[in-house]
């Protein structure tokens, strides 16, 4: 489908950008592909997984938008989901999201992975006691930092970018 609306400011992305593009179907096909039997983080990533048309596994996701671990930390009400630029201030001391140029993907992904692993034991231990049976013994965690993906899926153009 032609493109209506690039939505640069959230997305960043451009008419440029397209140009020479992978199509749609290939590119979710090669995401399928990537993500297949890998723990996703992300925020708000339901949307990326709506839009890919793409169920994962809910033990196989870690969303900073909707754990109750980060806005606890936070000082926020137990109802409160907040947004990825104010977790990243309060929580990392890290301003995101500036300037006219729209979200950068990979200051986004990178400041969710940092959020995650604020409290990765506590969220690890929580998926843990959620899938075990209450006689089945206590196994090592199939998800943590030392398995995430390795960043091989970034452009060189975009990395650049966002330094």
């Amino acid at each position: 489908m032609p493109v209506t609306d690039y939505r640069t400011r959230w997305s960043g992305i451009q008419r440029r950008h397209l140009h020479n593009a992978t199509p749609f179907t290939q590119a979710r096909e090669e995401i399928l592909s990537i993500l297949e039997g890998k723990v996703v983080v992300g925020h708000s990533i339901y949307n990326d997984f709506e839009v890919l048309d793409m169920l994962h596994p809910c033990h196989m996701v870690r969303d900073t938008s909707t754990t109750r671990l980060l806005s606890r930390l936070a000082g926020f009400p137990s109802k409160c989901y907040p947004s990825l630029k104010t977790l990243a201030n309060k929580l990392l001391n890290r301003t995101i999201q500036v300037g006219k140029r729209g979200h950068c993907s990979v200051e986004d992904a990178q400041a969710a992975l940092d959020l995650y692993k604020l409290v990765e034991g506590e969220w690890e231990q929580e998926v843990q006691n959620k899938l075990r049976d209450d006689d089945a013994p206590l196994e090592p965690s199939f998800a943590s930092s030392k398995h995430y993906m390795q960043d091989e899926y970034w452009p060189d153009d975009v990395i650049a970018d966002s330094q």
